[in-house]
C-alpha cells in the first residue's frame, strides 16, 4: 500500500487506522509525505505570521514528529518529497507546493510507484472544495500518478462516511491511532479532529479500480488478495 499526503500528521489522523491496520497484516505500507508542512503551528499554539513563528524549525519539529508517528503505525518506507508547505489560506509563498504543476510532482510521485509497485494507494479527497488546497493537490498528484503508471490495482480518496464505496473497521488499532497523533503534540490534533477521524472506522472512496470487486467493501485488499496468479502479492 502506498499512501500519498500533504503534510506530517495528515497521515495518522486521516489514514492512521488503515496503515496501522494492514501493517498489521503484514502489508508493506509505503508513505510519500509532499511538504515539511512549515506552516503549521509552533509549540504554544504560535500561528504562521506571528513575530515568533520561525517556519524552518517548525518543520524540523514535524519532522521528527513524523519519523516518530510512522514508528507506531508500521509504516515500512517512507518518502519526503520537500515541497514547501503552501499554507491554509493567505498568499501561496513562492515555491510552495499548490503551485507546482500537477504533472510535475505527479512525475515524482509516478517514480516511486514504479519502484515500490503498490497494489492500493490512498490519499486525500480533491473533489472537497472545503479542504486545505495542499490535500487538494496531493489527490490529484497521487491520482495522475497512480493512473499514468497504471500499476496500482485500486486508488481511494478519503471520504464522509455517507459518500463511500469503502469502510474499514479500524477498532483493533484505535490505539495506535491515537499514540500517532499524540507524536504531533505541537498540532494539538486531538483537539482538532473531525468525527471521521475520531471514528472506530476509516471511510473511502474507490477512484480506481481493475479488480471488480463488488461493492460496498470492507477491505482495501479485496479482490486483490484472491484475485489471481497474474497480480503481485505482498
Amino acid at each position: 500500500m502506498l499512501a500519498v499526503h500533504a503534510h506530517p500528521d495528515d497521515e495518522s489522523r486521516s489514514t492512521g487506522g488503515v496503515l496501522a491496520f494492514y501493517a498489521q497484516q503484514g502489508v508493506r505500507v509505503v508513505l510519500v509525505m509532499c511538504t515539511s508542512g512549515e506552516l503549521g503551528d509552533m509549540p504554544g499554539g504560535i500561528k504562521p505570521g506571528d513575530l515568533d513563528h520561525h517556519p524552518q524549525a517548525v518543520a524540523t519539529r514535524r519532522r521528527a514528529q513524523l519519523f516518530a508517528a510512522c514508528d507506531v503505525l508500521g509504516v515500512t518506507d517512507l518518502e519526503l518529497l520537500g515541497y514547501h508547505d503552501s499554507g491554509e489560506t493567505g498568499q501561496v509563498p513562492p515555491g510552495a507546493f499548490c503551485s507546482i504543476p500537477v504533472e510535475t510532482a505527479a512525475g515524482r510521485v509516478a517514480a516511486l510507484i514504479e519502484h515500490y509497485r503498490p497494489q492500493v494507494v490512498v490519499t486525500h479527497d480533491h473533489h472537497n472544495p472545503h479542504q486545505h488546497r495542499d490535500h487538494v493537490h496531493a489527490a490529484r498528484v497521487a491520482h495522475l500518478a497512480a493512473k499514468e503508471t497504471g500499476i496500482p490495482a485500486k486508488l481511494y480518496l478519503e471520504a464522509h462516511e455517507s459518500l463511500a464505496t469503502t469502510t474499514i473497521d479500524t477498532s483493533s488499532v484505535a490505539e495506535l491511532k491515537r499514540k500517532a497523533m499524540y507524536c504531533y503534540e505541537s498540532q494539538s490534533l486531538i483537539g482538532k479532529l473531525t468525527a471521521r477521524q475520531r471514528s472506530s472506522t476509516e471511510s473511502y472512496i474507490r477512484a480506481i479500480d481493475t479488480t471488480n470487486a463488488p461493492l460496498p467493501e470492507t477491505d482495501l485488499f479485496a479482490g486483490i488478495r484472491h484475485h489471481g496468479p497474474d497480480l503481485p502479492r505482498w
